[in-house]
């Protein structure tokens, strides 16, 4: 609902973030069962247009794979909308990911499986908070 999220971010424009799912390039829907007609990047561009300045991305051909996150598309979506700050989700592995992410400009991440898996522990993470 456009209308309702534009009032929304009209008013609390710092404490909302908007979740898109990408699976293939497009916004996925039904619980990842679907894709829909929608490409991502007009989605993300839409959202902008809106004034939403928060996204939590997830690539969910990597959610849960380890294999690393989708740097490319993260890479470009954030440099494409400058007014978003995108979180990355699905496929963080290790803390070389992380750093990559940090070294690209990707500020956020959400590390899952990594942790449950003992890839990356908590103590990994404010060493390296300390350090930067």
């Amino acid at each position: 609902d456009a209308a309702f999220l534009q009032s929304a971010v009209s008013r609390y424009a710092d404490k909302i973030s908007v979740g898109i799912d990408i699976k293939d390039g497009y916004v996925a829907i039904k619980g990842w069962t679907e894709k829909s007609e929608e490409n991502a990047f007009d989605f993300c561009a839409k959202m902008e247009k809106l004034g939403v300045r928060a996204v939590i991305c997830t690539d969910i051909s990597r959610d849960g794979m380890l294999a690393g996150p989708s740097f490319e598309l993260y890479t470009r979506l954030q440099s494409s909308y400058d007014a978003v700050d995108f979180t990355v989700s699905g496929g963080i592995s290790s803390m070389k990911d992380i750093e990559q992410c940090a070294s690209l400009g990707l500020r956020k991440v959400i590390i899952g499986k990594a942790i449950y898996e003992n890839r990356i522990t908590l103590k990994d993470i404010e060493r390296w908070l300390l350090n930067e």
